[in-house]
């Protein structure tokens, strides 16, 4: 790999896990009763998808080819997708919309990923990680804004 590829995978991959943990002090600090609140989505697994699905954005920022590792890894995000979404919605509609555009985007980056594991360089020939990143930092600054106001 190029350094400059290197450099740019590896600062994607920073990005992606400082959004992670911000993203999960942020589900953290909502309020909560027993009915569908944000909190609840969060203890009771959404924050677990959350986490589970910033990683896999991270694998794929890092995904080189030629291998079947990186295929097993690529089909391995894709059974993450699809847990994701058969997992309830977000009781806010704005994070909600956020939350399922980065699960299509991951989707789509790790479908391309299993298709051309011969031709990837890292999420720089990946341009769907770096959209499904932008997606999971919007949805991170979502649930932190719905944090500070006590939803």
């Amino acid at each position: 790999m190029h350094l400059a590829q290197y450099r740019r995978s590896t600062r994607h991959g920073s990005v992606a896990a400082v959004l992670t943990v911000l993203l999960a002090a942020g589900l953290a600090a909502c309020s909560s009763d027993d009915g569908d609140t944000l909190k609840s989505w969060s203890e009771k697994g959404g924050k677990e998808q959350a986490r589970v699905i910033g990683q896999d954005i991270q694998v794929l920022l890092g995904a080189t080819g030629g291998s079947a590792e990186v295929a097993d890894r690529c089909r391995r995000v894709l059974d993450d997708v699809k847990a994701a979404k058969a997992y309830r919605a977000v009781p806010d509609q704005g994070a909600q919309s956020l939350w399922q555009e980065t699960l299509d985007r991951t989707q789509t980056a790790a479908t391309t990923c299993t298709q051309n594991t011969d031709t990837l360089t890292g999420g720089s020939k990946l341009g769907e990680v770096a959209e499904a990143q932008s997606s999971y930092h919007l949805f991170a600054q979502r649930i932190s804004v719905l944090a500070e106001s006590g939803s």
